[in-house]
């Protein structure tokens, strides 16, 4: 899942790194509200963190934008500097969490998990499509009872072609949502189709009830079959 960890005032890589560190997590990481507005407008994340010693313009400005520009993607605001009523005018505003400074790394990706699901899946535990179950916090996938094993970026893929179903991705938004500032490279390597032809190929095999469809020149859809 692809995180953006924005440290406004480079407090600490503590979070950063140990989010890095999780195999569930693809995290970019940037350190002033530039770089971060730049990030926002030009990729798709499934959830944004907010990292700041003091709530400056910056900080405020980055929110207004963010709120403003993004509707379905998470918001954690990260601070040792959150009083009561700051909680309450975030989470007025937009945010969906704030959590202060000192924190639990653990209870932080639980957080994380916890909006991706409400937000991108509206569901609390697992994702339903065709025959196919998904449970996000273990990233276990099975065909009725039978498990499909997928590598990272295989299932990176699939989860975002789930969260954009039946709609039709281009090759470019998908390069773009897997490898961010590389994608170009990947593209052109081929990358991004091997792994659309092993991902449908292990779904086939598990008879799942969905279909990679491919609109030439155009993008990719996920139907359901």
């Amino acid at each position: 899942m692809k995180i953006l960890f924005i440290d406004i005032h480079s407090i600490a890589k503590t979070a950063e790194k140990e989010l890095a560190e999780d195999p569930v997590f693809s995290v970019h990481y940037v350190q002033n509200a530039i770089l971060a507005s730049e990030q926002v407008q030009l990729y798709e994340y499934d959830c944004i963190i907010l990292q700041y010693k003091h709530a400056d313009d910056a900080v405020k400005n980055l929110l207004i934008e963010i709120n403003t520009k993004i509707k379905d993607v998470g918001l954690i605001i990260l601070s040792e500097a959150l009083s009561v009523s700051n909680k309450i005018e975030f989470l007025n505003t937009g945010a969906d969490d704030c959590l202060s400074i000192p924190y639990d790394s653990e209870e932080l990706k639980a957080r994380i998990l916890a909006i991706i699901r409400r937000k991108k899946f509206n569901t609390r535990n697992s994702i339903h499509i065709a025959n196919v179950v998904i449970d996000i916090a273990t990233q276990s996938i099975c065909v009725w009872d039978k498990p499909v094993v997928l590598t990272r970026t295989e299932y990176d893929l699939f989860l975002f072609l789930i969260m954009n179903k039946s709609t039709t991705l281009s090759q470019a938004k998908l390069a773009d949502y897997l490898w961010g500032d590389s994608a170009e490279d990947k593209e052109a390597s081929n990358l991004l189709i091997s792994h659309i032809k092993n991902l449908r190929k292990k779904l086939k095999q598990a008879k799942a009830e969905l279909e990679i469809k491919n609109s030439y020149g155009i993008g990719y859809t996920l139907i359901e079959l």
